[in-house]
């Protein structure tokens, strides 16, 4: 892309014009900065990646904006939301994978597809994996921590019946 600019003129409301002001965004100080970057934000989210790396860095990038505060207010209260955290550090690695499946979707092949699933699989189990323990080491409900503990029965009478039958 060329770094060429044009001048552009335009009416916006107040608020728009508030918004943009508010705004924050590495090396954007002027309402043209943070306009610019607002646009290749955009142009960014609208861009269909195959690539994953450039879908983990808009993932990752995304869910910090959604954690930031997150944090900051936990630090203010001097509390730890555990679920949400953890939650927020597996969610870009599962959503690069889906936006790089969906990006490739039309040239994927049976055997191909099949592996994609087993990635988002892995992701999703790596997720929970990292859930499961709060279950045990946070307060719940007596209904949530037998629903909890059903599952986990459920899964290593499974995984002892595979292996029985190995």
């Amino acid at each position: 892309m060329t770094n060429k600019t044009v001048p552009f003129s335009a009416r916006i409301s107040v608020e728009d014009a508030e918004f943009i002001s508010t705004l924050a965004y590495e090396g954007a100080h002027t309402p043209s900065d943070k306009l610019r970057a607002l646009l290749a934000e955009t142009r960014s989210r609208y861009a269909s990646y195959d690539d994953f790396a450039g879908n983990l860095a808009q993932m990752d990038e995304w869910c910090k904006q959604l954690s930031r505060p997150l944090l900051v207010r936990q630090q203010q209260l001097q509390i730890r939301t555990d679920t949400v955290n953890r939650l927020l550090s597996g969610l870009p690695e599962l959503l690069a994978l889906l936006q790089t499946l969906g990006a490739r979707s039309n040239g994927l092949n049976i055997r191909e597809l099949q592996q994609a699933e087993q990635q988002v699989t892995q992701q999703v189990l790596n997720i929970v994996s990292s859930l499961l323990p709060l279950a045990v080491t946070q307060p719940q409900s007596t209904a949530e921590h037998d629903g909890l503990f059903k599952l986990a029965e459920l899964i290593t009478q499974h995984r002892l019946a595979v292996q029985g039958a190995q």
